[in-house]
Parts: structure tokens; C-alpha cells; sequence
């Protein structure tokens, strides 16, 4: 009986809401796969969320994760920003609460932490770490990553840990 264990993370935002896949299994970790959900500024907002709430939707019956981790959301300075963050986060809350899922958040520092073992470590570190960990070079397929992928396998990066 295998003991794998499936880690969807997750980067909410509203133009572009990264996603990450890992496994662990006993002490391997290892890359499933990763992308971001994009959606069209042009759309009505309540369009672009149903459509963040679908794609996620989607991973779940994809992926079947046994847990799922996203980032929490720094409110800044700029309420407009912030709103349409949690807007985004809410709709992917939504998607995993209708299935039954419960959320381990997680605040960027701690994400840092468990990656690199420094809150304050900067994004090239992470990302350099997040690819040495998983063994690969996802990188290189510019087209599918960017960095909201990266941040969503560190955010299920640090659940697995």
C-alpha cells in the first residue's frame, strides 16, 4: 500500500492565479506538474472569478490532492489591489470548500522559510531551491511557468514539509 501523498499549492490572483503539484512519498519528494490560471481583464469580474473557481475546480477532479496549500494574502497599502486578491483567493476557497477540502495557509516568510530556511531569502533563492528540490528545470518552458507557478511549488513545498 502506497503512501503517496498528492500537494496542490496554490497562488491566488486575479489576472494570473499560479498552481503546483507535488508528491511526497516517505522521505521522496518529487514535481507532478504546474501553471497558472489566467483570466481576461476585460472580462466582468464576476466572469473572471467563475472562471478561477472552474479551472481550480478542475485540478482537484485532475489531481486529486490529499492537501491542498495557498498563499495568504498580504493586504497592502493599496486596498484596490488587496480586494482583488481576496476576491480571487475567495473564489478559489470556494472551489476547494464545495469538494470538501480544508486549506493550510501559509504567509510568504514562512514559505521562504521552509525553502530556503530564511523569511527574508528573495525570489531568485526560492526559485533556484524550488527546482534543486524537485530535481527539475521547469524553467525552460517559459510558455506554461512563470513566477506565480514557482510560487505555488513552493507554497506545496512547504506543506509537504
Amino acid at each position: 500500500m502506497s503512501n503517496k501523498q498528492i500537494i496542490l499549492g496554490i497562488d491566488p490572483g486575479l489576472v494570473k492565479t499560479g498552481w503546483g503539484v507535488v508528491f511526497r512519498e516517505g522521505s521522496s519528494i518529487g514535481y507532478v506538474n504546474c501553471g497558472v490560471i489566467r483570466t481576461n481583464a476585460a472580462d466582468a469580474m464576476e466572469t473572471r472569478l467563475c472562471h478561477i473557481f472552474d479551472e481550480v475546480s478542475s485540478l482537484l477532479d485532475e489531481y486529486k490532492p490529499s492537501a491542498v496549500a495557498m498563499e495568504e494574502v498580504f493586504v497592502n497599502k493599496n486596498f484596490r489591489s488587496s480586494e482583488k486578491l481576496i476576491m480571487a483567493q475567495t473564489a478559489a476557497f470556494l472551489a476547494l470548500a464545495k469538494r470538501g477540502y480544508t486549506v493550510q495557509q501559509y504567509r510568504p516568510n514562512e514559505i521562504k522559510k521552509n525553502i530556503t530556511g530564511s523569511g527574508h531569502a528573495s525570489k531568485k533563492q526560492v526559485y533556484t531551491l524550488v527546482q534543486k528540490i524537485l530535481r527539475t528545470n521547469i524553467a525552460n518552458d517559459s510558455k506554461l511557468h512563470t513566477f506565480d507557478s514557482f510560487d505555488a511549488l513552493a507554497i506545496a513545498l512547504a506543506r509537504a514539509f
